[in-house]
């Protein structure tokens, strides 16, 4: 799969994870004007990411748990050898019978750093 620009619902959800204070967050933010879909999960779900295999580690920055369900998802940096850390992706954590096409609507997150 080739680079995409996020989808509407990616970039508000990103938007939504981003709205959240935490050190350093205004990089992320700024990051977050540029970034673009290079992969997503083969299961189907809707997690992306945004530097494919260039980093190292990940680190969950903020995560979300979906209202009225037991599925929940979070945003990760990675440690980029050139760049230092960068936004990572959107993981989805479904534990459900299946996995939604697109991540909830942002007004269904309770967002936490």
């Amino acid at each position: 799969m080739g680079s995409r620009p996020l989808t509407q619902r990616e970039r508000a959800v990103l938007a939504t994870f981003l709205a959240v204070d935490f050190p350093g967050v205004e990089v992320l933010r700024h990051q977050a004007t540029e970034v673009y879909v290079v992969s997503t999960c083969g299961c189907g779900c809707p997690s992306v990411e945004f530097h494919a295999g260039r980093g190292l580690g990940m680190t969950a920055r903020v995560t979300a748990s979906v209202r009225h369900s037991d599925d929940g998802l979070f945003l990760y940096t990675i440690e980029d050898p050139q760049y230092g850390e960068v936004l990572g992706g959107i993981e989805w954590v479904g534990v459900g019978q299946s996995d939604p096409r697109e991540f909830p609507s942002p007004d269904l997150l309770d967002v936490e750093p």
